[in-house]
């Protein structure tokens, strides 16, 4: 199905991850909005034009053609359910089982993260001992609230809130899955050295704060205590690691070139005292730091 949307993402060679990452959604809602069943919200409509170039009157015509075509089906919404049907003393997997549904899509009513459709209010209705217009009207009457999200309580989830991101915002920031950083978040794993960096530039702290938050152990050769005659190569490749410097960027602050690099951290040549001084500087060591790793091991 060639829709506007497909063919503007086709044509600028971009896949629907590759968008998805540039708006903080799932590819899957890329997928829907190209086929107009779902429509987003104001939040991703206008970022979602301009990431495909377009005049936001072009989308919001594409979207709104949609409405006007498809009548959202009937369905009320079921924040009061649970008091109701705690009140009748019938568990939800009762009602799932009688209704034909799982117990999660019960509890899903009641948290308000869907609507009840309307082929299950009267069955519903009979269950809980009502008229399907009182069961309505009640469902209706209930206050339409949420239970809040618990804040996060591992060290990583604090300094997340701590940069006012949302999960979906910094997984975006730092170009990761938002469900491997919300598994990250509740200790589930450790995220790798390269996404650990990325997390501290998008929350605008030290590496060495989200690393010990996350439990991402430092390299042995990060403690300069260890260091050995012979070690540089091996606390060069560590260093650059950890701070994310390319052997190019490297070259530039040390005044050589990256073939210089290259040869430094395969153990083939040493630096020249001069471009150690600024390696170290590069690294923020103090001056000589380096000069116990240049020599031969015993």
């Amino acid at each position: 199905m060639d829709t506007l949307l497909r063919r503007e993402r086709t044509q600028r060679q971009l896949r629907p991850e590759d968008l998805a990452r540039q708006l903080g959604v799932h590819p899957m809602s890329v997928l829907r909005w190209e086929r107009r069943e779902r429509l987003p919200g104001p939040a991703h409509l206008y970022p979602l034009a301009t990431a495909l170039e377009l005049d936001p009157t072009r989308v919001i015509e594409f979207f709104d053609a949609a409405r006007s075509r498809v009548a959202p089906p009937e369905s009320v919404r079921g924040h009061g359910l649970r008091r109701l049907r705690q009140q009748a003393g019938i568990p939800a997997v009762t009602i799932a089982a009688e209704l034909g549904v799982r117990a999660s899509t019960v509890y899903n009513w009641e948290a308000g993260r869907a609507r009840i459709p309307h082929p299950h209010l009267e069955p519903l209705a009979r269950l809980l001992r009502l008229s399907t217009p009182d069961l309505v009207a009640r469902l209706r009457a209930a206050p339409a609230t949420r239970a809040p999200r618990p804040a996060p309580t591992t060290a990583l989830g604090r300094i997340r809130r701590r940069s006012r991101l949302s999960i979906q915002q910094a997984a975006a920031a730092a170009d990761v899955r938002r469900h491997a950083l919300s598994e990250w978040e509740r200790g589930l794993g450790t995220p790798p050295l390269a996404a650990a960096r990325r997390l501290a530039r998008a929350y605008g702290v030290p590496l060495a704060e989200v690393a010990s938050a996350a439990g991402v152990r430092p390299p042995r050769l990060l403690d300069a205590r260890q260091w050995q005659p012979g070690d540089f190569p091996e606390v060069l490749r560590c260093l650059r690691a950890w701070t994310g410097l390319t052997q190019r960027e490297l070259a530039v602050r040390a005044g050589c070139s990256p073939e210089s690099v290259r040869s430094w951290e395969a153990g083939r040549a040493a630096p020249r005292p001069p471009s150690l001084r600024r390696v170290e500087q590069a690294f923020g060591l103090a001056g000589h730091a380096l000069d116990v790793t240049l020599g031969a091991p015993d």
